[in-house]
């Protein structure tokens, strides 16, 4: 079993009977039926303000999936206040999940959360997968869909449409679109798929700000606009029209995005900028230095401050001992070692 203890101290364990294979979590019979669950399209996009929390897969040391772990991410990202959580996504590994596995990430996701926040389920994989995972979500209460992206197959726009047309056909679950530097979506395109009515928001991966802002001003408020680079680009993505960021960060400091988008929301642009400088820019530049550190180093971070995590899964491999060594000096740094 591998050490579950916090930053500060440890955290306590979430109340109430247990399921199967996860030893924290509350059963369905345990769930707060709060508002956050299975939300309407209008209701999610309304929702998308703030803090999108990220949650790695934690995996035991011999790479078995950690529910117990996960829980305890998820309880933590509750109490802190972030506005809302993503599983199964990028940093989440989806790609090296198997599709049982993804079912048990997000059921552990919603019944650890218990309502307290909207959880995203990142659902990806094959048209047919993907409607077979988004109904599964959908029937545990999860609050939308973030749609990943492709990273095979290379559909044209009719494609794409179908793609999102079969999902939102599949569920009545709000769907936000993903846009990445290796599968970019047009205006046209954006235009396009938002017509799908479970269509609610976009997050732009790509950094051309001068490509959102034209999708931003065609579209206006269609869309709920979210800022998928991260903290160090807060300041003009918000300036562009965005809401909200995404972030990794907080699996291990959710203190450092919430004090950024409070500056943010504020158009504080000065502190934000102080913020990212003293406590994001660092770590970014780590997990941008070699492929495969953007999740590694979220994951190596946590192990140094006796949060689950684990290792990532091939292909990822752990950091060099050099960059060990890094990592520790900018946590001491920041604080947080």
């Amino acid at each position: 079993m591998p050490l579950h203890g916090g930053v500060q101290g440890g955290l306590s364990q979430p109340e109430g009977p247990t399921p199967e294979g996860c030893a924290f979590c509350p059963s369905p019979e345990g769930i707060f039926k709060g508002a956050t669950r299975n939300l309407k399209p209008n209701e999610l996009k309304a929702r998308l303000k703030g803090v999108l929390s990220f949650s790695i897969t934690p995996f035991t040391n011999d790479h078995e999936l950690d529910t117990d772990g996960l829980a305890l991410i998820i309880d933590r990202m509750c109490r802190s206040g972030v506005h809302m959580i993503v599983c199964a996504g990028g940093v989440g590994e989806f790609y090296a999940l198997s599709l049982e596995e993804n079912r048990k990430v997000i059921r552990t996701t919603v019944r650890a959360a218990k309502g307290r926040v909207p959880v995203l389920a990142g659902i990806g994989h094959s048209t047919r997968l993907a409607c077979e995972l988004a109904q599964f979500a959908e029937a545990e209460g999860v609050s939308g869909l973030m749609i990943n992206p492709f990273y095979f197959a290379d559909p044209d726009l009719e494609g794409l449409y179908r793609h999102y047309e079969a999902l939102a056909k599949a569920c009545s679950l709000g769907q936000i679109i993903f846009s990445t530097g290796q599968f970019a979506y047009t205006t046209e395109w954006v235009e396009r798929l938002a017509q799908i009515e479970n269509v609610v928001g976009l997050k732009d991966e790509v950094g051309n700000l001068k490509a959102f802002v034209a999708t931003v001003e065609q579209l206006g408020d269609r869309l709920a606009w979210i800022n998928g680079m991260a903290e160090p680009l807060v300041v003009p993505y918000f300036a562009c029209g965005a809401t909200s960021f995404t972030t990794g960060l907080a699996n291990f400091a959710p203190e450092i995005p919430l004090s950024i988008y409070q500056a943010a929301a504020a158009e504080d642009y000065a502190t934000v900028r102080k913020l990212v400088t003293e406590k994001v820019i660092h770590l970014a530049s780590l997990r941008a230095k070699r492929k495969g550190y953007h999740t590694v180093v979220l994951k190596e971070a946590m192990a140094l401050l006796g949060l689950p995590a684990g290792p990532c899964r091939l292909p990822l491999t752990p950091l060099l001992a050099e960059d060990r060594a890094e990592l520790k000096a900018i946590l001491r740094k920041i604080g947080l070692l």
